[in-house]
């Protein structure tokens, strides 16, 4: 059985947006992101609320990248030069040539378009760099933002899954949604 290795990380570029491998160095940024209330409300875990646990979240990412069952960068803000998100390829199976997309941002960036950019890239990349022919997202049915902006790219609703996930407490259903690469047009 051949070892699965880890995989490379490249550096992406948009007008305002740097994607770029996370690091150890990036923990107080994920406090700031993961720790708002606001900003997980819809995420797949619990706000965090201490550095360390923001270093353990850093690690866990880092040990799939090294595990290859994902491609996970951290998103800076050029103009700023501040991490401002993550987002992440994962589920990476090759051959079937498919990924689950996804992505967190800032809630000091929402509303500037900046989710637009960075999943326009993302998807390029997916599509055009690791020539892959199918991209998923798991979204809560709740998350209308992200909901409506999967839809401006493309991702079309494939189906519902009922209380997938415990979250915060409570359980929580998926809007299951797919992209397959003919099918995309990038929007104007």
């Amino acid at each position: 059985m051949q070892a699965i290795q880890a995989r490379p990380v490249p550096v992406l570029e948009t007008e305002r947006l740097r994607l770029r491998p996370l690091s150890g160095t990036d923990a107080q940024a994920m406090l700031s992101i993961h720790g708002d209330e606001e900003t997980v409300r819809y995420w797949g875990h619990d706000r965090i609320s201490t550095l360390h646990e923001a270093e353990e979240l850093i690690n866990k990412n880092l040990a799939w990248l090294q595990e290859g069952r994902c491609i996970f960068w951290a998103v800076d803000d050029k103009a700023g030069m501040r991490m401002v998100g993550t987002c992440t390829l994962f589920h990476i199976d090759d051959q079937n040539r498919r990924a689950e997309v996804g992505y967190i941002l800032n809630r000091s960036t929402w509303g500037q378009g900046m989710g637009s950019e960075l999943l326009r890239r993302l998807i390029s990349h997916a599509f055009e760099d690791m020539d892959l022919h199918r991209l998923e997202a798991d979204t809560d049915p709740r998350n209308q933002a992200s909901l409506a902006l999967l839809t401006k790219f493309g991702f079309q609703r494939e189906g519902e899954l009922r209380q997938r996930w415990m979250v915060h407490g409570s359980w929580h259903d998926s809007t299951l949604l797919g992209l397959l690469r003919d099918e995309y047009q990038p929007p104007a």
